[in-house]
């Protein structure tokens, strides 16, 4: 029943916040599609595998990525009145939808090289979101950066895939179990193939391309970026440390002190920003760091906690990124310095963006408090040095959090932003269908166990 919600809802709350001339037979035929689907997961209980094709299946992770996908476009298209009303409006809802279609195939697909083509083709649409709709002159080379880390990071997996088709005659994830000798050899081709997931992940030091994106992109680009494009990579690594999990304890003792000591810096990094979108692209960073180090050992509740960040970050991280664009839409500039006061304008607005703020910071009763404890669970018998950078990143990415709602919130309201428009009920309709989701996983946790 909560499937059969969540999915038609995501649809069907579109129809009073779109604007007039908007094509309503594009939303009804996205709609038509997506019944197939709606079938499937009415037919297949989320905790199951079940083989829809030779080349498709779902299980657990595979169903929740593909709702969240759902969930979040819809919301992205909520979000993006402003294009909607452009003449280009009829492109941004094709690449909408194709992003969308290259999502679900990706999560659903247990084939490696229909995997790795699907991995690859989500380029195209971001990289149309960000070159065509985005706001800065800027927006090229955070395109490129995109393109080139992504790509260049990509060939060594693809050249793993044909290598195991070669030795297995087959590419079906489900059925890989290796155990590889670890010789340094194998270490080294295993550590190049991940390479790409790791960039899209990102992990730090493969990271400079997401502020970048994030900044450029429209909030629809930043939006699907930050909840559904970085789960990709999440969601290989996932798949790949299942298949080689004889070699992931070798890759744990050089990846997971990298992985927390550049996510502290990253946290650090955080409070020394202005922009509050890089602030926020910087404070995703700083969780992937955290997901990483508990998937790596391989150990159950760290898979369980990385699955359930994977989720809560998707709706967290959309929400801020909308949070952000409604006060640039405001204020007209995404300053901390210059965006003050908001607070005495707007209570509602300030009740959500606290809200935001204290599940980005794992506060109770969120899920992510949860995910944080089985991964710190999955971390912490490797070895106790691991407790310092655990304990700064928590500390730091607290600190950013209530950083950037008590600079925005509080303090003297400037002069020169005086002619503020009311807040659209609409948005504060938006901010809810992120956040309210995610406050009733608390009591559905059944699904990600």
């Amino acid at each position: 029943m909560l499937k059969f919600f969540f999915f038609f809802m995501s649809f069907f709350l579109l129809f009073p916040t779109l604007p007039s001339h908007f094509s309503w037979s594009a939303l009804m035929n996205s709609l038509f599609l997506s019944t197939p689907l709606l079938v499937i997961f009415m037919i297949n209980p989320l905790n199951y595998l079940s083989s829809l094709t030779f080349y498709f299946s779902l299980d657990s992770m595979s169903n929740l990525l593909i709702l969240l996908s759902f969930w979040i476009t819809a919301l992205m298209l909520m979000a993006s009145t402003t294009i909607l009303m452009m003449p280009s409006h009829k492109l941004f809802m094709k690449t909408s939808l194709l992003l969308l279609a290259i999502l679900i195939l990706a999560f659903s697909t247990n084939n490696l090289l229909l995997f790795y083509i699907f991995f690859e083709a989500s380029l195209i649409p971001i990289f149309s979101m960000i070159m065509i709709w985005g706001y800065q002159p800027e927006r090229l080379q955070a395109s490129l950066y995109l393109i080139l880390y992504t790509i260049s990071a990509s060939l060594p997996l693809l050249i793993l895939i044909f290598f195991m088709l070669k030795v297995n005659f087959h590419l079906n994830i489900f059925f890989y179990n290796w155990n590889f000798p670890c010789s340094s050899m194998n270490l080294i081709m295993y550590l190049l193939s991940l390479l790409a997931f790791l960039v899209k992940l990102p992990m730090f030091l493969l990271h400079l391309w997401l502020p970048k994106a994030h900044v450029e992109a429209p909030v629809a680009g930043s939006m699907i970026l930050a909840s559904a494009l970085l789960k990709l990579g999440s969601y290989g690594l996932f798949r790949f440390t299942e298949i080689f999990q004889s070699m992931n304890i070798y890759l744990s003792s050089s990846l997971i002190p990298l992985s927390l000591v550049g996510g502290s810096l990253i946290s650090f990094l955080c409070l020394r920003q202005t922009d509050m979108k890089a602030l926020i692209a910087y404070s995703s960073v700083s969780h992937m760091a955290l997901l990483l180090s508990g998937l790596l050992p391989s150990f159950s509740c760290g898979m369980k906690g990385a699955l359930i960040l994977m989720i809560s970050h998707g709706l967290c991280s959309s929400s801020l990124f909308f949070l952000v664009n409604i006060l640039y839409s405001l204020t007209h500039t995404r300053s901390i310095f210059l965006t003050k006061g908001i607070l005495a304008m707007f209570p509602m607005f300030s009740f959500w963006w606290f809200i935001s703020n204290m599940i980005n910071m794992s506060a109770p009763p969120s899920i992510n408090l949860l995910s944080e404890i089985l991964l710190i669970s999955s971390i912490l018998p490797l070895s106790l040095v691991t407790t310092l950078p655990l304990f700064l990143m928590m500390f730091f990415t607290a600190a950013y959090s209530l950083y950037i709602y008590s600079s925005s919130q509080h303090g003297p309201f400037l002069l020169f932003l005086n002619n503020l428009n009311s807040i659209n009920s609409n948005y504060l309709l938006l901010i809810s269908l992120h956040l309210i989701p995610l406050l009733l996983l608390v009591i559905k946790l059944s699904l990600f166990f």
